[in-house]
């Protein structure tokens, strides 16, 4: 088994001590549960103060989101961004 292999415990020691790897593995593991629970969110949770009342074709009034594309891009390259500058950094004060 992976865990119980000697190796396997140093390499995770190495990324969960002090020197930012575990802010880094924790900063992966949430855009991946994030980019994976996407859909859940969007139906939950809905920035009221950004989003419009439109009729739609049976008069009905539906949320619509008023958001550009770039300014939803920019929410998932800012923290991309800023966990590849952590790993650059850490893995530079690796060794």
């Amino acid at each position: 088994m992976l865990i119980g292999n000697s190796i396997a415990l140093e390499f995770i020691g190495v990324l969960l001590q002090g020197t930012g790897g575990g802010t880094i593995v924790m900063a992966i593991y949430f855009l991946i549960f994030l980019s994976k629970h996407q859909k859940e969110f969007d139906g939950a949770y809905s920035k009221l103060e950004n989003t419009t009342l439109i009729r739609n074709e049976s008069g009905e009034l539906e949320f619509q989101d008023a958001n550009t594309v770039v300014t939803r891009v920019i929410w998932y390259v800012v923290p991309v961004g800023l966990t590849v500058i952590g790993m650059i950094v850490w893995l530079a004060n690796l060794g």
